[in-house]
This record gives structure tokens, C-alpha cells and sequence, in this order.
């Protein structure tokens, strides 16, 4: 089976985000969360993109960019707790990642698997059982993507977030190993 993994995990230095460097993350997602938009997808609303929002995240340690020859080319959010969608999971027992977004120049290159790789790898190393994300729920080819990386869907989610209403699919991928599938979803 072919890899997903285009760009190499080596190939990209994925560092915490500074505070100057919020903006930059915050442009990545709004490029990404723009384009989606013009293709008639919102997945993020603009409102929730901004360095306001993002200074908080940064300052903990849990924004971080994903540079490729010292271009900044992903961003994502990489937590060790996740009350609002997963509040039921002991501390210490898995790493959560959110707002995982790509320059649309090196869409489809791999940057997006290597940072879910790269994420897992943390969690591994810290002795993590999982890594787990949500992503809407309503977006069969976002939730293909997340399941041949190797995540299962355990549930789904119904709240509302900054005023925006959500439904999102939960998943899960095991630290033991990463594997590439081409399984039905489970939920």
C-alpha cells in the first residue's frame, strides 16, 4: 500500500509556536479555513481564528508550526487535555490534537499526515496510550483521511462551541504503532 506520508517527518521541523509566531499560525488557518469556505465547507468560522484566541494556546506551549526549509507550511494544536470534547479521559492517558491545517501550496504533500505522525510520536515518547481528535462529523473525506492514518471513530458529539453549533465524530489512535487502512468507518 502506498504511504500518505509524501514528506518525511525529518523533512520538517515542527517546533512550539512563539507569541510572535501566533499570527502566523492564526493566517495558516484562515487560509485553510477560507478556502474551505469558498468550496462551500466551513469547518472554522474566522471568529475563532484570531491571535486573541491563540495567544492563550501559545503561552502553554500547545500551538505549534510545522516548517518546511524555514517556511512555516502547517500549524496545529497538540493538548494533554481536552475537557470540552473529551472530558471523560483521565489526565495523563492521552495527548489531544486540534486545528491541524496546511498551506494550500503544499496541500496534498503530506505536511498534514507528517504532523499527525509527528503528534503521535509525542505522545508515544510520553508514554501516552492514544492520541485523539475530533473533526466534524459531516465531512466524509476529512474522517477517510484521520481513519488511513490509522484512527478509529469511537463516537460522536453534539454541543456548541463560541456560539456555533457542533457535531463531531470522536477518534482515537492507539501509540502501540501507526497503521495505514482503508477500513469503513465505524461510526
Amino acid at each position: 500500500m502506498p504511504s500518505l506520508l509524501k514528506i518525511e517527518i525529518a523533512d520538517l521541523e515542527i517546533k512550539p509556536a512563539s507569541l510572535e509566531e501566533v499570527e502566523v499560525a492564526c493566517d495558516i488557518l484562515q487560509e485553510a479555513a477560507r478556502w474551505l469556505m469558498a468550496r462551500g465547507e466551513t469547518l472554522w468560522h474566522l471568529d475563532e481564528l484570531t491571535p486573541e484566541h491563540f495567544r492563550p494556546v501559545a503561552q502553554q506551549g500547545e500551538l505549534f508550526l510545522a516548517y518546511l526549509h524555514s517556511q512555516a507550511v502547517g500549524t496545529c494544536t497538540y493538548q494533554l487535555s481536552d475537557l470540552l470534547f473529551w472530558p471523560q479521559i483521565p489526565a495523563g492517558t492521552s495527548a489531544f490534537l486540534h486545528k491541524v491545517a496546511v498551506r494550500r501550496k503544499v496541500a496534498g504533500q503530506g505536511v498534514a499526515a507528517t504532523m499527525v505522525a509527528w503528534a503521535k510520536e509525542q505522545a508515544k515518547a510520553a508514554g501516552l496510550s492514544y492520541l485523539r481528535l475530533d473533526t466534524d462529523f459531516n465531512r466524509p473525506r476529512l474522517r477517510s483521511f484521520y481513519e488511513r492514518l490509522g484512527f478509529t471513530c469511537v463516537g460522536e458529539k453534539h454541543l456548541t462551541r463560541l456560539g456555533y453549533p457542533l457535531h463531531v465524530a470522536l477518534y482515537e489512535l492507539s501509540c502501540a504503532r501507526i497503521r495505514f487502512r482503508d477500513e469503513s468507518r465505524l461510526c
